[in-house]
């Protein structure tokens, strides 16, 4: 077998199964951080299911904090998230600024049905984007982003956005958090987005079946040297 591994051949596919070796390890790997990513996201969630509390606005919050907030819609501050599906069905977020008495809190309302023509806004009644409201929630992290350029919208109506970012919010540079409203009173007609599923098992099988393909390559390396030295032996 030491004769066999001393040449060219062998030399080149035994570095081919270390490289494949170490690339099913660090495949693994990285499934087994995202299994621990979402076990500490399924912890997190836990919170939710404790009381709701009115923190003040500029506070940083833990995600999944559950929060209360009464204020006045502004009704000039509606952006719509575009191609947010739902069921099988294709629609918008709405998201919308509530002004409270200790400032103003971004809220994602709820999902909407898009109409018949996909890029063009919802038409909520005034009923729904203005007025006095009391909203229940959890609080998710805002991230930092860019605006949209204005020559890069591609025919976006001003009032639709791509993503929950800073940049693509108006005036919420400074803001940490938005809440993503599970009820309000009084009630709208949109219907609350749901919360993302944290689900382990998934990445935890993923990262077992990495290792398994590592486990196949030493055990086909080491099966052909043997099957070629037995034959150079006979």
């Amino acid at each position: 077998m030491l004769a066999l591994l001393r040449t060219r051949r062998w030399q080149g596919f035994t570095a081919v199964v270390i490289v494949a070796i170490v690339a099913f390890g660090l495949l693994s790997r990285w499934q087994w951080d995202r299994a621990e990513e979402k076990q500490a996201e399924a912890r997190a969630q836990a919170l939710s299911d404790t009381a709701a509390i009115t923190p003040p606005i500029g506070d940083p919050l833990p995600e999944f904090t559950p929060v209360v907030f009464t204020g006045d819609y502004v009704a000039e501050s509606v952006r719509f998230v575009r191609q947010r599906p739902l069921e099988g069905r294709n629609g918008f977020w709405v998201v919308q600024q509530l002004r409270t008495d200790d400032g103003l809190v971004w809220l994602l309302r709820g999902w909407t049905p898009a109409g018949i023509r996909a890029g063009d806004s919802p038409e909520l009644p005034a009923t729904e984007t203005s007025g006095r409201a009391t909203v229940t929630g959890i609080a998710r992290p805002l991230p930092e982003g860019e605006p949209l350029p204005a020559g890069d919208r591609g025919g976006l109506p001003l009032d639709q956005v791509t993503e929950i970012t800073t940049g693509q919010l108006p005036g919420a540079t400074n803001v940490e958090w938005f809440v993503q409203v599970r009820a309000s009173e009084p009630e709208d007609g949109l219907i609350a987005v749901p919360l993302p599923e944290a689900d382990d098992l998934q990445n935890i099988s993923y990262a077992i079946q990495w290792l398994l393909f590592a486990a196949v390559a030493v055990g086909g390396w080491v099966f052909f040297l043997r099957r070629e030295a037995k034959d150079l032996g006979a």
